[in-house]
C-alpha cells in the first residue's frame, strides 16, 4: 500500500486532518500518515526509517540533516533507499495552512516521486516573490 509518511517535524493533528482531505480523492492511494502510527515518539530516524517498504513509502521531513550528534535522516534514507522529500528551511516556517496548500497543489509531483530511483531526494522550496511552494529532485 503506498503510503506517505510525515515524520514528527509535522504534527499529528496536522497530518490527520490533511489525510481526511485526501480521503475525498477518487484515488485513494497513495494514503497520507504520521510515522506516530507505527512507531513511539522521540524514536531515532535510524530505528524507524528501516521499517518501511522501499518501494511503497515515502517520507515528507522538514529534518534536513543539520545535527552533529545523531544520523541525518537524509543519510539514513539514502542508506535504506526510502525515497525522501525534504521542507526546505522557507517553507518549513511556512503557517500549518500554506504547508498544506503547499503538499495539496504539489501532490501530483509527490505522487510521481514513487516511480523515482529508490532513496531519490526531493525539496520543498518556498519562493517568496512568487507566493507559492516548488519541489525539486535535489539528490
Amino acid at each position: 500500500m503506498k503510503t506517505v509518511y510525515f515524520d514528527a517535524n509535522f504534527g499529528y493533528p496536522w497530518v490527520t486532518g490533511l489525510s481526511h482531505i485526501f480521503m475525498m480523492r477518487r484515488d485513494r492511494e497513495p494514503f497520507l500518515n504520521h510515522i506516530f502510527s507505527f512507531s513511539q515518539e522521540g524514536e531515532e530516524d535510524h530505528i524507524w526509517i528501516p521499517k518501511l517498504n522501499k518501494q511503497e513509502h515515502v517520507i515528507v521531513s522538514g529534518d534536513r540533516g543539520r545535527s552533529k550528534t545523531k544520523p541525518r535522516l537524509p543519510q539514513v534514507c539514502k542508506q535504506y533507499q526510502i525515497t525522501h522529500i525534504l521542507f526546505s528551511s522557507a517553507a518549513h516556517h511556512l503557517t500549518k495552512f500554506e504547508k498544506a496548500r503547499a503538499i495539496i497543489t504539489l501532490w501530483p509531483q509527490i505522487v510521481e516521486t514513487f516511480e523515482a530511483s529508490l532513496g531519490s531526494r526531493y525539496q520543498i522550496k518556498h519562493e517568496a516573490k512568487k507566493q507559492r511552494c516548488i519541489m525539486a529532485q535535489i539528490g
